[in-house]
């Protein structure tokens, strides 16, 4: 098992937002760090140096402002792994906001970046419509927990 690999999609999730009601379109900020747990890793090897994979995980931002609320994400995804040692991975993630609403990410990776990319795709209350993107990067501790950071804007209808 890549164990870089595997906590990408967990880290892949992002931000902490501003609890101010939109109006119109606001654009807010995200920056933080990361804290994730792989709960699955299905590696399957269809035929010699070529692996499909199914992964799951949860993760917490914590952003830098103190007075943001934490967040929890669910993320699921799948992995291929390449015989000459490239990889590329895609998947999403429903975050989980203090009061009830969620917000909807999806993320996509490959062997060649160094940040990954994310981004918005919507949510439930506040998050209806919910657009914008950002990066993030991690650093595997063990087979199962990851850390990271995370940047980028969300815009609110």
């Amino acid at each position: 098992m890549n164990v870089k690999l595997f906590m990408s999609a967990a880290l892949a999730a992002v931000p902490s937002l501003s609890a101010a009601p939109a109006s119109a379109v606001e654009t807010l900020k995200e920056v933080g760090a990361l804290a994730c747990v792989n709960d699955k890793w299905d590696e399957k090897e269809i035929e010699k140096g070529h692996k499909l994979v199914d992964y799951a995980g949860r993760c917490v931002r914590i952003p830098d402002d103190p007075a943001e609320a934490r967040d929890t994400a669910d993320c699921d995804g799948k992995y291929e792994y390449l015989p000459d040692e490239t990889w590329k991975g895609s998947g999403t993630c429903t975050w989980n906001i203090k009061g009830g609403d969620k917000q909807y990410e999806v993320w996509e990776e490959n062997s060649q970046l160094k940040d990954y990319p994310y981004k918005w795709t919507g949510g439930t209350g506040k998050f209806q419509g919910a657009k914008g993107s950002g990066t993030y990067t991690y650093e595997n501790l063990t087979d199962t927990l990851a850390d990271g950071r995370y940047k980028g804007t969300i815009e609110l209808q």
